[in-house]
């Protein structure tokens, strides 16, 4: 079987732009994206059931949790439904917050779909110098943070240096439903496309000093580029 090596800003792109065709909410964008990249990377869905996982987010919705102190002091949190991947950053917060303030950070979670993907936090939790874990219990999966206790390298710090493989056959068709997700190519996208752009009387509106845009690609149009007045 063919296989790739991809980067970890190739990866991010790709699933960034899933993603936000599936209808997540600019706000919560980049968390969904980093939540999905661990998920597709760590293995948790991994590549192989990306779409599938993808598919279910889309189902999913926005929804407020609903937040209550259990009695052994475990945090309980009522996600409504949740796709793991639209609450999995917020949940880790409360647990490293409760970690650094309490010794013990533990967060008990229940109604998520697919809750398997609550997995992505042992990825999630690396940039707080933190270890966390998920598992399985009666009423739902509780989320654990601990201590790092080894200088070990992160995951994503491991694909940053080394990058990551993955099958020809699972990847290709990530990256053509995400073209597929673009705008089609046109003299009008391209007139918006890089830093600058470029007005349909011609003016180019931005510094393009520094700008990569080849404007060789409208030269199919009679009209001369001019900067654009500044008032």
């Amino acid at each position: 079987m063919t296989e790739l090596r991809l980067t970890l800003r190739e990866i991010r792109l790709i699933i960034e732009r899933l993603v936000q065709a599936n209808g997540v909410a600019p706000g919560l964008l980049f968390a969904v994206r980093d939540a999905a990249v661990v998920s597709a990377i760590l293995p948790v869905a991994g590549f192989e059931k990306l779409s599938a996982e993808i598919a279910a987010l889309a189902a999913s919705s926005v929804k407020p949790a609903t937040l209550s102190e259990g009695e052994n002091g475990v945090l309980q949190v009522d996600v409504a439904g949740q796709h793991p991947w639209l609450v999995a950053e917020a949940l880790l917060d409360l647990a490293v917050e409760r970690f650094r303030l309490t010794g013990r950070g533990e967060v008990l979670v229940c109604g998520a779909v697919s809750p398997c993907e609550f997995g992505v936090v042992a990825g999630l939790a690396e940039k707080h110098g933190l270890t966390a874990i998920c598992s399985e219990v009666a009423g739902g999966v509780l989320l654990e943070v601990r201590p790092r206790l080894a200088r070990t390298e992160g995951l994503l710090n491991h694909v940053r240096r080394e990058g990551c493989t993955v099958a020809a056959g699972l990847w290709w068709p990530l990256y053509h439903a995400s073209h597929a997700a673009l705008a089609p190519d046109s003299f009008e996208s391209r007139r918006h496309a890089g830093t600058i752009r470029v007005e349909a009387d011609g003016r180019i509106v931005g510094r393009n000093d520094e700008d990569e845009t080849d404007l060789s690609m409208l030269a199919a149009d009679p009209i001369r580029l001019r900067p654009a007045s500044i008032p």
